[in-house]
């Protein structure tokens, strides 16, 4: 496999015989990005988190895993007894996480998996003021990919929409857009005002935050989430301003049921790993928010709605023979950065059809790409047939 297996373990200060085991279980997987060879744990291993990248290159550059967040299922007495006094609410964006790094002189996009995914690579590119990882190489820039034209989570954001081209009769619009959450060096996060002044001097897109609240101040924290799911946002991310303590996350009503819907569409791949989840937080939201027996009423009615409509939609999908998938709509440069996506598409092995392809003015390149889910279109198949469950 020719990795330097005493180099990378001295490196990320392992002991040779567990990193040998994890890359012979394939916890860590050697991957390659154009000319670049680097080093993927797909789940954590002692304290290196899962996510992070080692690079073989000269200096065997490390960009640590992104730690997962926790959530409160209720936000009275969480957030009082978590936070140390103040606390910095930001909005929780509905995208996928991307660690943006300078390696080598060369930007690159990881996701949260720890794969450089050559679509986020080129589109951070037009996205942000990358001088800022020019000028501080060291940092790694943490954020949410959103809008419709992604590959991984489509949910339209009106804020991105962006022309991409325009000429007296044609007007091509791309939503997408790189919102930086987090600045880390090595395992520690920037304290936010110091993230937000150095992001700024480089006018790079952040999450601003909603308000900056006494830990006490549970019932303004709480008319924030409200004022977010009414306008169909997906919740919001609590940081302690100094970032000494990790963040924590509450998602509102509208996103459990957009993620149920989504699960319901794809039953039989991501229906019971979405469910259980989000009918909990649904409980006890309920709950904290003092429901009476209508709004109650109305909560179970969307989320019946959210699970029932979407599964028989699949149902009568497969019934007409037709294929079930999600789609993406993206937008290209090149003929080239159309097949080296849909390439690295294989490699991490997401199955797809390309349903269409086309050429729009100034060598735009539009491409619609439906992910399968073989396993809800083969379970229906087979109930629909007759198999008993």
């Amino acid at each position: 496999m020719d990795i330097p297996i005493s180099k990378v373990a001295e490196r990320l200060n392992l002991e040779e015989d567990v990193l040998k085991n994890a890359i012979e279980r394939r916890v860590i997987t050697l991957c390659k990005y154009r000319d670049k060879r680097y080093l993927v744990f797909k789940k954590k291993v002692r304290h290196v988190e899962r996510g992070t990248v080692l690079f073989l290159n000269e200096r065997m550059d490390v960009v640590m895993g992104y730690p997962k967040i926790r959530r409160a299922l209720v936000l009275d007495p969480t957030v009082k007894k978590y936070f140390i006094d103040q606390v910095v609410v930001e909005e929780k964006l509905n995208g996928y996480n991307v660690r943006v790094v300078n390696i080598d002189n060369e930007i690159l996009g990881i996701t949260r998996g720890g794969r450089i995914c050559p679509f986020t690579t080129k589109k951070v590119l037009k996205l942000l003021n990358t001088d800022i990882l020019k000028d501080h190489p060291k940092i790694t820039l943490c954020g949410e990919m959103i809008g419709l034209n992604n590959p991984y989570v489509p949910h339209y954001y009106p804020e991105v929409d962006r022309e991409i081209y325009r000429d007296e009769s044609t007007v091509i619009r791309e939503n997408l857009g790189l919102y930086i959450f987090d600045i880390r060096e090595g395992d520690r996060s920037l304290p936010v005002e110091e993230r937000n002044k150095l992001l700024e001097e480089y006018n790079v897109p952040y999450v601003k935050p909603l308000g900056v609240f006494n830990k006490e101040e549970i019932e303004e924290i709480k008319s924030t989430v409200v004022k977010l799911d009414r306008e169909n946002r997906e919740g919001i991310v609590m940081k302690d301003p100094s970032m000494l303590v990790d963040p924590i996350k509450y998602t509102t009503h509208y996103t459990h049921c957009q993620d149920l819907a989504v699960a319901f569409r794809y039953t039989f791949d991501l229906g019971i790993h979405f469910m259980f989840s989000r009918l909990i937080r649904e409980g006890f939201q309920s709950y904290e928010f003092n429901e009476g027996e209508k709004e109650m009423e109305r909560r179970a009615l969307s989320i019946g709605k959210s699970i029932i409509y979407p599964m028989v939609e699949s149902i009568k999908e497969v019934a007409r023979g037709e294929l079930i998938t999600e789609d993406f709509e993206l937008y290209f440069d090149s003929e080239e950065d159309v097949e080296e996506f849909l390439r690295y598409l294989k490699e991490v092995h997401i199955s797809y059809v390309v349903k269409e392809r086309e050429v729009l003015k100034n060598r735009i390149f539009r491409v619609i790409i439906g992910k399968v889910y073989p396993s809800t279109r083969d379970k229906i198949k087979s109930y629909l047939g007759g198999s008993l469950w």
